[in-house]
């Protein structure tokens, strides 16, 4: 493959996620000649991300303890970020998440070699305020000095990095439709039906509302005993919040919900007829999977939290609820359920336009191609 010279690194804290949720960005850097790499733990998956690294692009595996709080592993980090970053020399790098933010940030400062962190949103360390939130905080401002750039996903996330100077206004993007989502990866879907099915679409975690998704499925179920309620995600193990398999198998046992796993193809199955997505969140920068679900047309239930109402017109494509509270949840499920199929299919016609309007990825490739034409032309 020949390059225009010129290279680029996308670190992150897992290889799946720079795969699925950043592919099109990097295909396009590849397209346009750029020598692309990727810095990420191996999966914890069996290996699942590997099938989606596009062609041409290599893979440099690091090692993260990515929710311990040791500092030794966390220096061990950094030194290997370095390492990296050290030998390849890229012209510019794009970090994600907590950890890489700081310790890449802090690696490729020292090397001078200019980059740009995404919050892509405050997360677990930040929701809880106490000695780990002022801890992050303190880093994160010390680091994130130090990028070129520092992409946030919401309004909200904005206001927090500016306000608790973690980052400045010169250099603080917000990108108002998040990372976007391909129109033509996820194209809109007929979704009349008779049936209905609620699928989360998340890593099965509690502060993605599993437990609310779980209890709601009990009221609704109680009515309407044909209507399914399905989560399609992994079991993020390494999580401090995660539920566990057996919890899981617990709650399928009961009737209440079915386990779909993973997928390497999304579309296949939160695409198909009578879908509505759900998402009870408690913290979000900008909900992948509601983005994914208006782009093909989907109605959407979520939390009135920043990064979920972004993707909700209450009673035109969906219902915002009330975060940590399921009657809340099942209350909007009531709610689709009374719809006729013309109001339910106005729902959809509503999530795909919105989805064209605010969240088409083609616009986040023009923010990271201007923030690297600061350093370099194009």
């Amino acid at each position: 493959m020949t390059h225009n010279g010129r290279k680029i690194i996308f670190c992150a804290n897992v290889l799946w996620d720079l795969v699925n949720f950043r592919g099109f960005i990097i295909r396009r850097f590849v397209d346009k000649g750029f020598e692309v790499i990727l810095v990420a733990p191996k999966d914890v998956d069996g290996g699942a991300a590997w099938k989606l690294i596009p062609e041409g692009v290599r893979f440099i595996p690091v090692h993260l303890d990515r929710c311990g709080t040791n500092p030794w592993n966390d220096i061990s980090y950094h030194r290997s970020l370095y390492r990296i970053y050290k030998k390849e020399r890229p012209d510019y790098i794009f970090h994600y998440t907590i950890k890489p933010n700081i310790y890449g940030t802090l690696a490729a400062s020292r090397l001078g070699i200019p980059s740009t962190s995404m919050i892509s949103g405050l997360g677990y360390a930040f929701e809880n305020r106490g000695l780990m939130s002022a801890i992050a905080g303190s880093l994160y401002r010390f680091a994130l000095r130090r990028a070129k750039h520092v992409f946030v996903l919401n309004r909200e996330n904005y206001r927090f990095v500016i306000d608790e100077k973690i980052s400045s206004t010169e250099k603080t993007i917000w990108l108002r439709g998040g990372e976007g989502v391909s129109l033509t990866r996820y194209p809109f879907l007929n979704n009349d039906s008779d049936k209905t099915t609620f699928m989360l679409v998340a890593r099965v975690l509690a502060d993605k509302g599993y437990y609310e998704f779980v209890e709601a499925a009990r009221m609704v179920r109680k009515e309407y005993p044909d209507v399914k309620f399905q989560i399609l995600g992994p079991i993020d193990e390494l999580n401090p919040v995660h539920i566990t398999r057996e919890m899981i198998r617990k709650h399928e046992e009961s009737g209440a919900i079915e386990y779909l796993g993973t997928t390497d193809d999304v579309p296949s199955i939160e695409g198909r007829p009578g879908t509505v997505v759900v998402l009870p969140s408690y913290h979000e920068g900008m909900s992948r999977s509601l983005m994914e679900a208006l782009a093909m047309g989907k109605p959407v239930i979520a939390s009135d939290i920043p990064g979920c109402r972004e993707a909700v017109i209450e009673g035109q494509n969906g219902y915002l609820v009330i975060p940590k509270d399921a009657p809340s949840l099942a209350e909007a499920c009531f709610s689709y359920l009374r719809l006729s199929p013309e109001e339910r299919m106005k729902f959809s016609l509503a999530s795909r336009r919105l989805a064209e309007d605010v969240f088409d990825i083609e616009h986040v490739y023009v923010a990271y191609k201007k923030v690297m034409q600061e350093c370099f032309d194009l």
